[in-house]
């Protein structure tokens, strides 16, 4: 038995401690692909390469149980294996977006050079677009056939759990709250943003290496995960939500998995609520690393925490893969940019923006959100971002560049022609839908 004392709601609200300062992270999920097929590569080559990054940039191994699955690279930033053979690059905070995305494009552009000299290719994107689900190449991490069994427990509203957890890749962006007022306002912002935004975003047409009938399949596949910690948190949008209804909410969502000293197992099927009144039945009751383990067992739009992580966007090439942290940074890290983007979307409520979900993965900036078009709401909240990356600039905190990383998006406005659409001409046209093709022009760096 663990020598545990008994956890309490003041516990669980340390979690949520404002920071002292805001800084951003973001995190990159890739495509490890074979470049001839751009089917994710099994564990043996993505081991290889991880042993290659350790070595040839000066890293830290990271394992789990007995297995390499990451590397810590010098500057702080982290590559680690995601449950479907991904990487996932996870930077250090920085306070100057500017200074964090130039680290994060000199760190990938060195982890590229690297899995290119291994015959590898790493691919940018929203999702895997040519692996079969039933091909997906597990890594050797012992949470995945607990969360594999858990899902498929689920049934019907869980069909796409094992395709989001093998195939599906973002760019998210997390930002610091100051205060429970700020808390309150970024939270509300980030979740009225998300589904709307995503418009902008849009990059996952193809599954399986056909249309998939859609502009953002892997929005279109995170609404069959599990709808009770997935998509919009409904509560976030109210004037008053706090830190209180956060951990309310995740209270009372069943545990998937803990981790012991022998490992990873599976969590009786009973919310945290329950598991901190009546243990887990071994004689043990959740420490303060189970709750920790249990927030990262949930996947909302925005995941908050001890920072409000954006996760609704799907990730952009590599030419605009800054885009959407700049989006974020500029709306929310600017007060006026903040309560203009609130006034905005005032009307919206949470049933609106769980059906403008649906609609902007089928339809782009052809969506409705609740009475308003989708195309006009974007171009609002993209000039909104705007100012608020020049309103950094003038104050030190970014370079005068900042606001050019918003550029990509405002062609996306400007044409009314989405980087789904785009990737879908390219692959009908220009690339003869061969897998090499599309690989060669969406990888880190791209073919020139």
């Amino acid at each position: 038995m663990r020598d545990e004392p008994e956890l309490t709601l003041t516990d669980l609200a340390t979690l949520f401690t404002p920071a002292r300062e805001e800084r951003i992270g973001i995190e990159l999920e890739c495509g490890l692909v074979d470049p001839r097929t751009g089917h994710n590569v099994g564990y043996h080559r993505a081991h290889g390469f991880l042993d290659a990054l350790r070595q040839e940039l000066g890293g830290t191994p990271m394992d789990e149980a007995g297995a390499l699955v990451g590397v810590e690279l010098p500057g702080g930033a982290q590559v680690s294996l995601e449950l479907g053979g991904a990487i996932e690059y996870s930077s250090a905070p920085y306070r100057s977006l500017t200074d964090l995305v130039g680290a994060a494009r000199r760190d990938m552009l060195a982890v590229s050079s690297v899995a290119r000299r291994l015959g590898l290719s790493i691919l940018l994107g929203a999702l895997l677009p040519f692996p079969p689900p039933e091909g997906i190449p597990w890594a050797p991490k012992p949470r995945i056939g607990i969360m594999r069994d858990y899902f498929r427990r689920l049934g019907p509203p869980a069909s796409y759990a094992e395709r989001v957890m093998g195939l599906t890749l973002s760019t998210q962006t997390t930002v610091d709250f100051l205060s429970p007022v700020d808390f309150r306002e970024k939270l509300r912002l980030l979740a009225k943003v998300a589904p709307i935004a995503a418009a902008l975003f849009v990059n996952s047409p193809l599954d399986d290496g056909q249309p998939a009938g859609v502009l953002s399949h892997r929005m279109r596949m995170w609404e069959r995960v599990d709808p009770a910690r997935c998509g919009v948190l409904g509560f976030a949008t109210a004037p008053d939500v706090s830190t209180e209804d956060v951990l309310r909410w995740a209270l009372d969502l069943p545990m998937i998995y803990r981790h012991t000293h022998g490992g990873y197992t599976a969590a009786p099927d009973r919310t945290f609520a329950e598991l901190m009144r009546d243990g887990f039945g071994d004689g043990t009751r959740p420490a303060f690393g189970d709750w920790r383990a249990h927030l990262c067992q949930v996947w909302p739009h925005v995941r908050a925490r001890n920072t409000l992580e954006m996760r609704a966007f799907d990730g952009l090439g590599w030419s605009a893969f800054a885009a959407g942290p700049a989006f974020v940074v500029g709306l929310a890290y600017h007060a006026p940019s903040r309560r203009a983007a609130l006034a905005l979307l005032s009307d919206l409520t949470a049933a609106d923006l769980a059906r403008a979900t649906s609609d902007v993965a089928a339809k782009g900036l052809d969506a409705l959100a609740g009475r308003h078009s989708v195309g006009a709401l974007v171009e609002a909240l993209l000039g909104l971002a705007r100012q608020g990356l020049r309103a950094r600039v003038d104050a030190g905190i970014d370079s005068p560049d900042g606001p050019d990383l918003l550029d990509p998006l405002d062609g996306v406005v400007r044409s009314g022609v989405t980087f789904a659409e785009r990737y879908l001409s390219d692959w009908a046209g220009p690339f003869r839908e061969r897998p090499d093709a599309l690989v060669a022009a969406h990888r880190i760096p791209p073919s020139p």
